[in-house]
């Protein structure tokens, strides 16, 4: 024991003095020539570079690029990218085309494997097809930036690539838009939560879980499907994901008449995962016929939340089904399946994935089913997957077409030809109109609604194609003043009528309800109002809980029923209230529904927040209350005095600052040996967090590890309408992806306290904000060149 504690302390102390040791040899190599100059000027000169570039960088590091050729701006946009960000899109491209065990060996081989099932980079080929002349022209460019900069900086280009000792690899067109499907992969969730409904009828029984899944018997008619599902199960390292419920993100738009100065407002703070670094880039670019500001992705060309000179919108999940599992039956060979009584042969592709430290690649056979490709391939139980992001063009063609949008609607038309992903988009021009449309299109089912699993031997189950984006739901100038998105139920919520209602993963209410009320209470919306409501921590579902339980609670009395009647429902992160709050809401999804998790083989409760909501306002048969491990019948006063007796027995409660936290890891941080050393160095956190799933400042928590923070705000945008100026725009943690930047983590204090910084558009506010300027010139141009002071 002795020599194993010393060789584990030996080791920990070598691992920390080489990550020292290489970070010094890193920037004694001519690194930190490569990091963006924080005072003064620089000039380099740039093959392949289309015209003269002259960028202006922010106090937080924002390049804001102007050149009088539009094709050198986005030449500007990938070198600028890939000069501060490489190692997170070099990440990015490796994980959608499946080739992470390049880097890690074998302990990447399920997530390869998993991305080869799912095709993402035969989608980004064929989409690369699709693409027109002048798209093409937009991408190459910026790919060519994106390739100057690893011929400028070769392996010094990010340090994780220096201490991985690889070489950088060429950029492609295909990798940007393999890039862009991955995010389309991160959005889409049903096909878990169809597996998930699955296992659960499979184990409660169908009237339990219709029940429980709050269907009318018309629904249950409708969407379950014919066949057995008891067999299905849900499985580790496969290509089916199971999202964690409760995320979400916002938008809304402020019309002229509700808003001080008279002109319209949009606000956005899109919800996605915990990222170091942030998942966005900020950038304004500049050309002759292109003005664009906002926030950008590492990898893709254009601006995907942001404005132009007349225009500003914002995104949201719009929860549509955009997935569907199809149940597959076939021969007793397994290349063959059964569709309308006939056999026909499955397609299979061969992929090889090369492994670290491996001489010999792992083999891939991926099968191709009529409806997509095969995610699960046992005997019994075979299941392929029909996803959007398989189907139609890239969604990169729609980013750019927002880039050059002049009008609220022009920004909408974009994405008519887009299938996926499906979103809200919010718009806001400098004519007063605002826009709500939903994005993307429906698979068009001829039956179900891709609630459970399909029979994939019956064709009738299976997907016909797409509806034109014209089907859904969209609007313009309501007389209410204002529009907003939460992912929310656009149809139970009373935005839209049910006849226009799509088949989706919708999130609970409450954030929607606090955004509406708050918007319809005043008519002089401003920039920072704005701002106060993306930071608003009350929990409109605490209130409407702590409402239902007001006589059980009077009736306790007992230390938590107390704190809980006299808390506020302000979500902050000096409240214990809140964590008694979280902690008494997980107590009882798990008392209500932990005896048949146990009994049924579930890995965890069926019951979340929503079922509990259901249940405490008469929603569901009180027989859940029953505690059937527990002898006797219990009661709904029995489960919930049994939750506040072991709650008053515990010691006092952490402030939610303490059990709810934040900690931005970066990738590497995983690694065994040298990893630790890196989360030294290379992590920034735990912060404390306020608010939680359900408040507007929506900083979802993991049932799996309560209270951890798991999704966040990944920008925080806010303008008004032709005062552009007056933009603020702030990331989680910084703008540059190099751990010894200054602008690596320099805006979390900022986002803790949901205080984004100003944006600048115009040149002489950018101007006043610059404290660093870059040149970027063309290899054997005659340029004068400015003096430098």
């Amino acid at each position: 024991m002795i020599r194993r504690g010393w060789f584990i302390a030996l080791s920990l102390g070598l691992a920390v003095l080489l990550v020292m040791v290489l970070g010094l040899a890193y920037l004694r190599a001519g690194v930190a020539s490569s990091r963006l100059p924080e005072r003064g000027m620089s000039m380099q000169t740039v093959e392949g570079c289309p015209a003269l570039v002259e960028v202006l960088f922010d106090g937080r590091g924002a390049p804001h690029v102007y050149s009088g050729s539009d094709s050198a701006v986005w030449f500007a946009q990938g070198y600028l990218h890939a000069r501060d960000r490489f190692f997170q899109m070099d990440l990015a491209r490796r994980t959608a085309n499946g080739r992470l065990a390049e880097l890690f060996g074998r302990r990447a081989l399920d997530n390869d494997r998993k991305m080869r099932v799912l095709r993402l980079a035969a989608s980004a080929r064929r989409q690369s097809a699709l693409l027109t002349a002048s798209e093409r022209k937009v991408l190459e460019l910026y790919t060519a930036g994106v390739n100057a900069a690893i011929e400028r900086y070769g392996s010094w280009i990010a340090p994780e690539v220096w201490l991985l000792g690889i070489e950088p690899e060429p950029w492609s067109v295909e990798d940007s838009l393999a890039s862009a499907v991955l995010l389309q992969l991160d959005l889409s969730r049903a096909m878990g939560e169809e597996l998930r409904r699955a296992v659960e009828i499979s184990r409660l029984g169908r009237d339990r879980a219709v029940d429980l899944w709050g269907w009318t018997a018309a629904q249950a008619r409708a969407w379950i499907p014919p066949g057995d599902l008891t067999m299905l199960t849900a499985r580790e390292f496969e290509p089916i994901s199971f999202p964690e419920r409760g995320s979400g993100s916002n938008a809304w738009v402020v019309g002229p008449q509700r808003s001080a100065s008279g002109q319209a407002l949009l606000a956005n703070d899109p919800n996605l995962g915990v990222q170091m670094p942030a998942t966005f880039y900020a950038i304004h670019l500049k050309g002759p016929g292109l003005e664009v500001a906002g926030a950008s992705i590492a990898g893709i060309p254009g601006v995907l939340i942001g404005h132009t000179q007349n225009v500003a919108w914002g995104l949201t999940l719009s929860a549509m089904d955009d997935q569907d599992v199809f149940l597959l039956t076939l021969d007793d060979g397994g290349g063959r399946e059964l569709i309308d009584g006939q056999w026909r042969p499955l397609r299979t592709v061969t992929e090889n994935i090369a492994v670290r430290w491996q001489s010999e690649p792992v083999l891939v056979k991926v099968r191709l089913s009529v409806h997509g490709p095969v995610v699960r391939e046992q005997r019994s139980d075979s299941m392929a997957l029909a996803w959007s992001g398989l189907n139609g063009p890239s969604m990169v063609p729609a980013i750019l077409g927002m880039n050059r949008a002049r009008t609220a609607a022009a920004v909408a038309a974009t994405w008519e030809p887009v299938v996926g992903p499906s979103l809200n988009l919010l718009a806001a021009d400098t004519d007063g109109t605002i826009l709500h449309q939903v994005v993307g299109r429906a698979p068009e089912r001829l039956r179900g609604a891709g609630r459970l699993p399909a029979p994939g031997s019956d064709s009738n189950w299976a997907w016909k194609g797409f509806l034109p984006m014209s089907a859904n739901p969209g609007r313009a100038n309501p007389v209410e003043g204002f529009l907003a998105a939460a992912g929310h139920d656009l149809f139970a919520e009373g935005d839209y009528p049910v006849s226009r209602a799509f088949p989706a993963e919708f999130d609970s209410p409450w954030r929607m309800r606090r955004i509406r009320s708050a918007l319809a209470a005043q008519g002089d919306w401003t920039v920072a109002k704005c701002l106060e409501l993306q930071g608003d921590v009350v929990s409109l579902e605490a209130i409407a809980v702590l409402r239902q339980l007001r006589p059980e609670l009077e009736k306790h009395g007992g230390a938590a029923a107390r704190v809980l009647m006299d808390w506020d429902a302000r979500l902050t992160v000096d409240s214990t209230a809140a964590t008694l709050y979280s902690r008494f809401m997980l107590e009882l999804e798990d008392a209500i529904g932990g005896d048949e998790a146990a009994r049924l083989s579930l890995d965890r409760s069926p019951f979340a927040r929503e079922e509990v909501l259901r249940l405490l306002a008469g929603g569901l048969d009180e027989s859940w209350w029953d505690d059937v491990s527990l002898p006797g019948r219990q009661s709904r006063s029995d489960i919930l005095a049994g939750v506040l007796d072991r709650l008053d027995g515990e010691a006092d409660a952490p402030t939610w600052g303490e059990a709810h936290q934040v900690q931005f890891t970066h990738p590497l941080a995983w690694l065994p040996g040298i990893g630790s050393s890196l989360a030294a160095t290379w992590n920034r956190g735990p912060f404390a967090v306020a608010g939680d799933n359900q408040t507007v400042n929506t900083e979802p928590w993991d049932h799996h590890l309560p209270f951890a923070v798991t999704a966040l705000p990944a920008v925080r945008f806010v303008t008004e309408v032709g005062n552009w100026d007056a933009t603020v725009l702030g990331l989680p943690t910084g703008q540059s992806g190099r751990p010894w930047s200054g602008s690596y983590a320099d805006q979390i204090e900022n986002w803790l306290q949901v205080e984004p910084a100003g944006f600048p558009f115009s040149r002489a506010a950018v101007e006043g904000e610059a404290t660093a300027r870059l040149h970027l010139i063309p290899e054997h141009a005659r340029i004068p060149l400015p003096v430098v002071q």
